[in-house]
């Protein structure tokens, strides 16, 4: 822990540079807006004892190593580019340090760079900090490193990843956004970039895998590569690969699962995919249902039923020992234990305990190819088992997987994860990790179109799974990459670092990626857009909307119609103030998702036929745009606005009326009333000794949410949330708990809470939910897990109600009390608590 916090010391410092130089008499122009999220002072005007990358015309030379690895040289390449791009100026790349200029960039990796080596027994640079760490790195500004060298800024990694992620620091601290090729976001240019003097040691990493799926690209991703970027393979390709690669880097991350459906070839199919995957640095993996490396669903040749080990394990473990044979020397892990063909369940096995002993036979063949063909000491082979859905059952059966193994739980495909290492698990030397979708392809519907995830439910589960001990590996399903552009890089950011993300996450990433991406003087703007973008979305996902839990109750579907409209509007706004190099950006990051979001909920919801089918053409327009005119059509066939001829998107599916789907059952002639409070505003909240109560900024389907934390301690007996109100007649009461879908954290605890009136009897309410179910379909869907309890009666006065959270994980999202009418819907207006 205190090595922790020095390095975050030691990285808060660097950024202070800048202003000290003010202190003394200097006048820098602003640091980069980039460096809300880098800590690195990079000036936009020089002065005496600055490193100056691009000054008087000239670029500052760029050096590495001829015997680095050849990411090291894939990131000094792209550092050029990027001085290019902000500067017009474009600095030699040099292997040669004699001929370096006055000033120069040293790129290297300890052990591999002679002279970074030699600054460093010269003790010119500190790098004990980074000495044998995981993707550690170190930018410092030095004098005289070298004869002919007045000044250079050296980056040194202790790895090849953390020389590549040092270089991309210094990249988007000079204004290179991540996203510069694959959302076309243009760097501000400059005519003069200087570092000030500084020191910065960053890393390890919070997660030591960190990265992303593509997947479900049958309307995205594939027909783009195939027909627009890599046409000569046909296919998504090395090409489109490297450009993957690159991405991850500029994000820090460091691991892939690839595509892996029918309709593409499998990765290791194109030799030459796994060698640019090296020369990039990118561990690679596979899926669930992609054991060893090995994609069954479109490599097995033979009949489907013929892939069962218990049958055919001959045939089976062929294919499986020819791919740890070609890819073995690579950096890679390995998905253990078997599924049946693609995303079915495994075959052979009459019963879970036949399963469970078949298991354990593939756990142990795999590890023996592994021991002879990668390391003999298998257990420091990266292996993983992700226990996914029908999986799941039989690993809480019993299941023996392997020590060293990562355990790596799963979502429900819809933002709530399963389950969680309990305190025992938590000793394996394996570890645990998380894989999870803001993109989904499955029961009980899809979301494949717009990412529309809130940050501050992706903070709330994996801060929560982090907090629990899941910090090997992360991967994230983000379906074709775009649209989930905001959904990964903040997954990512949080992976690499995850200190600075509190409860206050969601605000606080969204002002500061807009800041980024767009500049300041938007960005309080368009993080209020995106903020309200996932505060609609939340309830009912644009692809949900024909099963969307709205009433004309209150007058909700017109309300949010109009927030909607509101929206647009503002989002359009915004757009005629950015200079047009950055609209295409802002269409495809912002305005798209608005406006479809927006449209898809007219097309549904609308009262007018005529109004409902114009919203349906509009949506084919915009997304033409999208694929034909953003960037003169660079993402042609990439936007899909209607995966899987899913109803909801479906001209054919617009119907004349509202949806009208009652949230409770509830006898609609009772006299109408009820008393609503947003949880998150309780008069009075008992948290105990070892956790507090939190508000979760941006999470929830009306106002923010609240829960106990950290997860890791069960919460106190007296914990609670108190609301008093007062009743004027007398009644009979039921309070309806609004809580997200959360599921319990392992498997030795539940998702209690109890709630009671006054201090009377308290009912204990369990808001798990089996899988699949009628009631877990509907949770997810309208994402509330909405609980009644049972009557009471109650004379006029003041009264207390009162939340006691029994196990942890549980957030609370909306507090309403019946007074014995119809229930009200989520947008009905909260009512002030009563002082105690």
């Amino acid at each position: 822990m205190l090595k922790t916090l020095k390095l975050g010391l030691l990285f808060t410092l660097g950024a202070m540079a800048c202003s000290l130089s003010m202190a003394a008499g200097q006048q820098p122009a602003p640091v980069s807006s980039a460096t809300r999220l880098i800590a690195l002072p990079v000036c936009y005007t020089t002065k005496p004892g600055d490193l100056n990358l691009v000054a008087n015309g000239q670029a500052a030379d760029v050096y590495c190593a001829p015997g680095d690895f050849q990411v090291v040289r894939i990131a000094a390449d792209c550092l050029a580019a990027d001085l290019e791009r902000v500067t017009g100026k474009r600095p030699t790349l040099k292997t040669n340090a004699t001929v370096l200029g006055k000033q120069a960039v040293i790129v290297g990796t300890l052990g591999r760079n002679a002279i970074i080596d030699r600054l460093v027994a010269e003790g010119k640079i500190g790098a004990q900090e980074i000495f044998g760490q995981w993707e550690s790195f170190i930018i410092q500004t030095v004098q005289n490193p070298l004869p002919g060298v007045e000044s250079a800024l050296v980056i040194a990694g202790s790895d090849r990843r953390g020389t590549a992620f040092g270089v991309f620091t210094l990249s988007e601290a000079m204004g290179v956004s991540p996203w510069n090729w694959w959302a076309d976001v243009p760097p501000t240019r400059r005519t003069e970039l200087a570092v000030g003097a500084t020191r910065i040691v960053s890393g390890p990493p919070s997660v030591k895998y960190r990265g992303i799926f593509i997947n479900d690209e049958d309307w995205g991703m594939h027909p783009w590569a195939a027909k627009t970027f890599e046409p000569e393979v046909g296919d998504i390709g090395p090409k489109t690969y490297a450009k993957v690669f690159e991405l991850l880097l500029r994000l820090k991350a460091n691991y892939l699962w690839p595509a892996m459906h029918e309709c593409t070839r499998a990765f290791n199919s194109i030799p030459e995919n796994k060698i640019v995957a090296d020369d990039y640095a990118i561990v690679m993996g596979s899926s669930h249902a992609e054991p060893m490396l090995y994609n069954n669903a479109s490599e097995w040749k033979l009949p489907k039923n013929q892939y069962n080990y218990e049958t055919n394990a001959g045939a089976i473990k062929a294919v499986w020992e020819k791919r740890v044979q070609e890819n073995g020397r690579y950096e890679n892990t390995y998905t253990i234990g078997t599924r049946g063909i693609h995303d079915s369940p495994m075959q052979g096995g009459a019963s879970i305990a036949d399963k469970r002993r078949l298991l354990e036979q593939v756990f142990a063949d795999q590890r023996e190819m592994l021991a002879r063909h990668v390391n003999p000491k298998v257990e420091q082979v990266p292996q993983i088992f992700v226990p996914y859905k029908e999986v799941l059952p039989i690993y809480r059966r019993g299941l023996k997987v392997p020590d060293d193994a990562t355990l790596l739980w799963v979502d429900d495909n819809h933002g709530y994860i399963r389950q969680l290492s309990t305190a025992q698990e938590r000793q394996r030397s394996g570890g645990s990790g998380v894989y999870y979708h803001v993109s989904y392809y499955g029961k009980p519907e899809d979301y494949l179109w717009l990412e529309s995830t809130p940050p501050a439910l992706v903070w709330e589960e994996m801060h929560k799974a982090f907090e629990n001990g899941a910090d090997r590996l992360w991967v994230l399903n983000v379906g074709d990459i775009k649209p989930a552009e905001i959904a990964m890089e903040f997954f990512l950011r949080m992976a690499w670092d995850i200190r600075p993300w509190q409860a206050d996450a969601q605000p606080k990433f969204l002002t500061e990626w807009s800041a980024c991406t767009f500049g300041d003087e938007h960005a309080s703007e368009i993080a209020a857009v995106l903020e309200e973008y996932y505060r609609l979305n939340f309830p009912a996902k644009p692809e949900h909307m024909h099963l969307a839990t709205f009433t004309d109750n209150y007058g909700e579907i017109e309300l949010r119609l109009k927030r909607f409209s509101a929206l647009v509007r503002q989002a359009e706004a915004i757009e005629q103030t950015l200079p047009k190099e950055m609209r295409d950006s802002f269409f495809e990051l912002v305005l798209y998702p608005v406006r479809g979001a927006a449209l898809a909920n007219r097309m549904h919801l609308s009262k007018e036929p005529a109004d409902a089918s114009r919203a349906y053409d509009q949506l084919q327009a915009e997304t033409d745009y999208y694929n034909k005119a953003v960037v003169g059509g660079k993402w042609r066939h990439m936007m899909f606005a209607n995966p899987r001829n899913r109803p909801a998107l479906r001209k054919a599916a617009i119907t004349n009326s509202p949806v009208r789907v009652a949230l409770e059952s509830a006898p609609v002639s009772a006299p109408r009333g009820y008393i609503s409070f947003e949880a998150e505003l309780p008069t009075r909240e008992i948290a105990g000794d070892r956790a507090a109560w939190k508000i979760i900024s941006g999470l929830g389907r009306s106002g923010d949410s609240i829960a106990l934390l950290p997860t890791t301690v069960s919460p106190a007996s007296d914990a609670a949330l108190e609301y008093n109100f007062n009743l004027t007649n007398s009644s009979t009461l039921r309070a309806i708990i609004y809580s997200l879908p959360t599921l319990a954290i392992n498997s030795g605890v539940k998702a209690r809470y109890s709630v009671n009136l006054d201090g009377n009897e308290a009912e204990v309410i369990d808001i798990a939910t089996s899988e699949f179910s009628q009631e877990w379909s509907a949770n997810v869907l309208r994402g509330a897990a909405i609980q009644t309890s049972k009557p009471v009666h109650a004379t006029p006065g003041k009264h207390t109600l009162r939340l006691h959270p029994i196990d942890p994980g549980l957030v609370f999202d909306k507090v309403v009390i019946d007074l014995g009418g119809l229930l009200p819907t989520h947008l009905g207006p909260p009512t002030t608590p009563v002082d105690p």
